[in-house]
């Protein structure tokens, strides 16, 4: 499964498990944007990653994985 999907609803058993980056108030990833990132844990590749979302204004920092990032960043530079 790949981790570069568009966008998945947390509550769906089928989706990627892990810290993937949301915002709870939009109910999505779609709008959100990376502010700034810090290693936690290099041999496990864990982040600390502070997002912002465009939609409702809201952030948050939470430990993540270089994965779920890539995909978030991945999809800001394609728009």
């Amino acid at each position: 499964m790949s981790t570069f999907a568009s966008s998945y609803l947390p509550r769906d058993a089928h989706q990627p498990k892990g810290k993937q980056p949301w915002c709870a108030t939009c109910d999505t990833d779609l709008h959100l944007a990376v502010d700034s990132i810090a290693v936690m844990d290099r041999r496990r590749e864990i982040l600390a990653v502070a997002f912002d979302c465009a939609q409702c204004g809201g952030a948050r920092v939470l430990s993540t994985t270089v994965g779920f990032v890539a995909a978030v960043l991945a999809r800001v530079e394609a728009t």
